[in-house]
């Protein structure tokens, strides 16, 4: 499932996404729903007011599954502050990542992070310098256990 807020949810195992048109500003892991989730932006955005969302699968290796939102702005009142963000899903290395082109959103107003089928287990990423900063890209590898920031740059979209 993609959602409108910034996330892609796997959903419960049968093909249900509880709560996801849900959005918060709460950390990873939250057993609270929507749970089975990779979230580069959680937050109040609405493409219906401009901007869009597209996924494509990248047949170059390595191969991915990349999700982008396009100049997607937030909720009024804040529906002149555009978004671009994408999340790459590499499937030989099962490495995540985070890549933010333009954001105008407000630290402490959106959740960065993966988080496992019962919200028990999960990464939160910390919004400094994401949200403020240059164009950023932020790498995620799960080791066996969880999933580790492995590299943070200053490579974007």
């Amino acid at each position: 499932f993609v959602s409108s807020n910034g996330f892609l949810s796997f959903g419960d195992g049968d093909g249900n996404c509880t709560s996801c048109g849900r959005f918060s500003t709460e950390s990873f892991p939250d057993p609270d729903d929507p749970n089975n989730m990779i979230a580069p932006l959680w937050n109040d955005l609405d493409p219906t007011d401009g901007g869009n969302i597209t996924y494509k699968y990248v047949m170059d290796m390595p191969d991915k599954f990349v999700t982008q939102w396009t100049e997607v702005p937030e909720n009024a009142p804040f529906e002149d502050d555009t978004n671009t963000f994408q999340v790459a899903l590499y499937f030989e290395s099962g490495c995540i990542e985070f890549r933010y082109k333009s954001l105008t959103l407000r630290p402490g107003q959106i959740s960065i992070g993966v988080e496992n089928s019962d919200g028990t287990e999960g990464r939160n990423i910390p919004t400094d310098g994401i949200v403020e900063g240059s164009p950023t890209c932020v790498r995620l590898c799960y080791d066996g256990t969880n999933y580790d920031v492995v590299d943070v740059t200053g490579d974007p979209l």
